[in-house]
């Protein structure tokens, strides 16, 4: 079934027609001994976790969540309470803030903007940096002036890298496992270009990669899983306020999810990067609770509910 076409049947028929789908790709593409569920406590890994605690009915794949110290205290909670562990990378958010730099524009300009940085000036890098030939990958206006100028604080792609790709890859190599990923193309155009297939070459399986979120929303309705309160502010969840989420007001909102603590931490974490992308971190009262400036979104509610616990 396309993702854009329409769909006649009803929602449990079609949340059966995509679990089928699933059962299918887990019969047929992997060895759950060689495998493990990359678990983030977000709506489309518990799906899957879901689904093998209860379609699967095993327990041969075993549960894997990372503590990046960044994420929204409700989706934490999910790890612990599901994950069979929960790994810690070895460096905290400020130490890669110190030793390589903060995330800004986006994780390809970043990099060219940390190559630069760092003293590069090939010709790629620098056709990157000034758009001599046309590209998706070309340094922004604001990325270019303040690269050139070298007025940009230090800024490079590491952060998911150490905290979570790093400490996962440290697991696969001593369990001989590969991942099992809760991703999908509709997510982000880097992510449609990205997966093809639900089986890489690589042996990493992405079994719900074409899903698109009706089909999620079904099987969420139809069986009655359980899903964050968070996701009824936000259609995804990560690392809170990461400066790779490509709306000022977007990030503004996910601080306002996060603990006082939390926000705070996150604010000092990610200023220079949010100075540069017009973030009013500066907004927020001190009891946590944040209204917009046209009286449209509050989360007084949310914070009474989830936060304080």
């Amino acid at each position: 079934m396309s993702i854009n076409c329409s769909w006649s049947g009803t929602q449990k028929e079609l949340a059966d027609l995509y679990l089928r789908k699933l059962e299918i790709r887990f019969e047929t593409k992997i060895e759950y001994d060689s495998y493990y569920l990359s678990y983030s406590g977000g709506k489309d890994s518990h799906l899957i976790y879901w689904f093998i605690k209860n379609r699967l009915n095993t327990d041969k794949i075993p549960i894997i969540a990372v503590n990046t110290r960044l994420e929204h205290k409700e989706i934490m909670q999910r790890m612990y309470q599901n994950a069979d562990k929960v790994l810690i990378p070895g460096l905290n958010p400020m130490d890669i803030k110190e030793k390589y730099g903060s995330p800004c524009f986006t994780k390809t300009q970043d990099e060219y903007i940390k190559r630069y940085q760092r003293g590069n000036r090939s010709e790629h890098t620098m056709s990157r940096i000034l758009g001599v030939t046309p590209s998706k990958h070309n340094l922004n206006k604001k990325a270019k002036e303040i690269t050139l100028s070298g007025t940009a604080h230090k800024i490079s792609n590491e952060c998911c890298k150490k905290t979570k790709e790093d400490t996962l890859a440290i697991y696969e190599k001593e369990t001989g496992r590969k991942p099992i990923l809760g991703v999908r193309k509709t997510e982000s155009i880097n992510r449609q270009g990205a997966y093809q297939t639900c089986l890489a070459k690589n042996g990493k399986f992405s079994p719900i990669y074409d899903f698109p979120d009706a089909a999620v929303d079904a099987i969420y309705n139809s069986y009655g899983i359980d899903e964050p309160m968070i996701y009824q502010y936000v259609h995804r969840t990560g690392c809170i306020g990461c400066p790779y989420i490509n709306n000022a007001k977007r990030i503004e909102q996910d601080l306002a999810l996060a603990t006082q603590n939390q926000r705070s931490y996150i604010i000092q974490l990610f200023k220079e990067s949010y100075d540069i992308k017009g973030v009013n971190y500066e907004q927020f009262l001190n009891n946590g609770i944040y209204m917009d400036s046209d009286n449209q979104f509050t989360l007084s509610s949310y914070y009474n509910d989830i936060v304080k616990q």
